[in-house]
């Protein structure tokens, strides 16, 4: 079968927001969704700067819970006030390049009715407000990424800009009525026969192909190998797999160590251990 990982055409530039993440290891998460741009070629996901007085982003950075349907009220007029924030910013520093074409906006909001994305035009709300650490794993970060491409699709695809199937396949496109039930999707990477055929419906039939070997993750390499995105992530101070929320619990922390570390004070210990073995050998001699 023809691999055509980077035969899909860009399809959308995606502007992301991270609002109220300010227990997350920003550069750690920003470094991962941006490393989703060399392992396929359908998104191209690019941090944008936001201003936080705005009524809207004030509004989903509070932590009590919020109206989901009034954050879809006031979606078109955010619109307005973002995209006029953004040229100001262009102008300012004299730039070029137009807008994204949607954005998503990756926030701990937590809306009333416990739904945990709202979509209309071209932005989405990801809101992780009711995410716990018993979910994990995967990993929050893991979360992010997996809602990511899934807000992604649901801007170019009009047959998967909702949720189509009830029962839980492990698909990226699940309804899942629980957060919970999410860490399915992202621990499967998984794209169903109903919505690939909804995919070609939209003249998308690459699509699937191409962001399959993405939801799988095995891009992110091992966390001792100071190469892969893990390893860079480890040095950027987050461990994909022991790390469950934003921050390390203490623990978390120690198996980190253990699991990176452990290899070279094991060879360490060992080289000890023979050279103190050689040098009694000597003195017996």
């Amino acid at each position: 079968m023809k691999n055509n990982i980077h035969s899909q055409k860009r399809v959308g530039r995606i502007g992301i927001l991270l609002i109220g993440l300010e227990k997350a290891n920003i550069p750690a998460l920003q470094f991962l969704v941006l490393q989703m741009n060399l392992v396929q070629h359908a998104f191209e996901y690019e941090f944008l700067p936001f201003d936080l007085n705005d009524e809207f982003v004030k509004e989903l950075s509070s932590r009590s819970p919020i109206d989901r349907e009034a954050i879809r009220a006031a979606v078109p007029s955010f619109i307005d006030r973002y995209q006029s924030y953004l040229q100001d910013e262009v102008t300012a520093y004299g730039l070029e390049e137009a807008s994204a074409d949607c954005y998503v906006l990756v926030t701990m909001a937590r809306f009333s009715d416990n739904y945990y994305n709202m979509r209309r035009q071209c932005v989405s709300v990801v809101a992780l407000g009711n995410w716990e650490r018993s979910m994990a794993p995967p990993s929050i970060m893991e979360f992010i990424l997996t809602l990511i491409i899934r807000e992604a699709v649901a801007s170019v695809s009009p047959a998967l800009s909702g949720s189509v199937h009830l029962g839980t396949k492990g698909c990226l496109f699940d309804f899942t009525a629980s957060l919970s039930d999410v860490r399915l999707k992202v621990l499967n990477g998984f794209i169903c026969s109903y919505c690939r055929e909804a995919l070609r419906r939209d003249g998308l039939s690459d699509l699937a192909d191409e962001l399959t070997p993405v939801l799988g993750k095995q891009w992110l390499g091992e966390s001792t190998d100071p190469n892969s995105p893990a390893g860079i992530t480890f040095k950027l101070g987050y461990s994909l797999f022991t790390t469950k929320g934003f921050e390390a619990a203490s623990w978390e922390k120690f198996l980190a160590t253990i699991q990176n570390e452990g290899v070279k004070q094991l060879i360490a210990i060992v080289g000890g251990l023979i050279l103190a073995g050689l040098l009694l050998w000597l003195g017996l001699k």
